[in-house]
């Protein structure tokens, strides 16, 4: 299903339509729906049953794009403090806009709320891997890391 939702209240919610797609493994569903985090606009779901740790969730092909139009982009006012790219290494950068492990967001490893991580397969290829056992409508969240080693 697709659509957007803009429901004031829990009672709405069950009414509303997100955008659900399968995962990189069959059984798993994933949906952008709005967040948990007040403000934080939306965030991405697992729409099925849980998932064990060390699932992949999806396996993603980004952009790598150059230094000066990463730099571009960072300051660019619509992406400034979206973290739209990660860094691969000193002059490239992976573009994540378009990918729908953009839709996860932030948490730092100490709050504990962590339960994905992203790993870097491919030069612009990333998989999204469960930290441990997610539960259905669980929101994903990771810490967001300007670089990989």
């Amino acid at each position: 299903a697709s659509g957007r939702c803009a429901a004031e209240s829990d009672d709405e919610l069950s009414e509303c339509e997100y955008e659900t797609y399968e995962s990189s493994t069959p059984e798993v569903m994933l949906s952008v729906r709005p967040s948990t985090i007040a403000g934080a606009g939306e965030g991405l779901f697992l729409a099925s049953q849980t998932c064990d740790a060390g699932t992949k969730l999806l396996c993603e092909e980004g952009r790598v794009i150059k230094r000066p139009e990463a730099k571009k982009l960072l300051n660019d006012p619509g992406w400034k403090h979206a973290n739209p790219v990660i860094q691969l290494n000193k002059n490239q950068f992976l573009d994540i806009r378009a990918l729908r492990m953009y839709k996860a967001n932030h948490a730092t490893v100490l709050s504990g709320r962590n339960n994905i991580e992203i790993v870097r397969t491919g030069e612009g290829r990333i998989e999204v891997v469960a930290l441990r056992n997610i539960y259905e409508d669980e929101e994903l969240f990771w810490e967001y890391a300007p670089t990989w080693q």
